[in-house]
């Protein structure tokens, strides 16, 4: 005999146990911010470049392979910034990361439609954001998350 609950608990225990890495890169006191293509998961939505990370994958190998796929970019982790859970049970690392100044993102249509440098305030006021995105910059003024970031509100 099948019980129902236990047929939804496979399906449940695996979305929970799903790992993502995000980037948190900066250049003249903007977050670089993706608009997500229409052929992906939340379409349209603006959030921080990342994805999931493979079996035996470490979250920096992640990373850097996400950067590449997404904006043909050569990121440096530098170090994790902070971590949260999504709505629907996927684990983030946040981490901090670095590029060449002379090196523009170049998105993966597939993955990417748009790339832009946002301020705190800017973000905030945007609509279409993933959930998680207006959370980071609310735990980062409220001084959970240390990033290398002037609030221009504060100015």
């Amino acid at each position: 005999m099948t019980r129902l609950p236990h047929a939804k608990q496979p399906h449940s225990q695996h979305r929970s146990r799903k790992r993502g890495v995000i980037g948190v890169m900066f250049r003249e006191e903007k977050l670089l911010i993706i608009r997500r293509s229409l052929t992906v998961n939340a379409p349209g939505k603006l959030c921080l470049p990342g994805g999931g990370i493979e079996a035996g994958e470490s979250e920096e190998e992640a990373l850097v392979r996400e950067m590449q796929e997404e904006l043909t970019i050569d990121v440096t982790p530098r170090r994790l910034c902070w971590r949260s859970v999504t709505p629907w049970g996927t684990r983030l690392a946040w981490w901090l990361a670095e590029f060449p100044d002379q090196v523009d993102p170049v998105p993966n249509p597939e993955e990417v439609s748009e790339v832009h440098w946002m301020t705190a305030n800017e973000i905030v006021q945007a609509r279409g954001t993933l959930p998680s995105l207006p959370e980071f910059v609310a735990a980062w003024r409220k001084s959970e998350i240390d990033l290398p970031w002037k609030d221009s509100s504060q100015t």
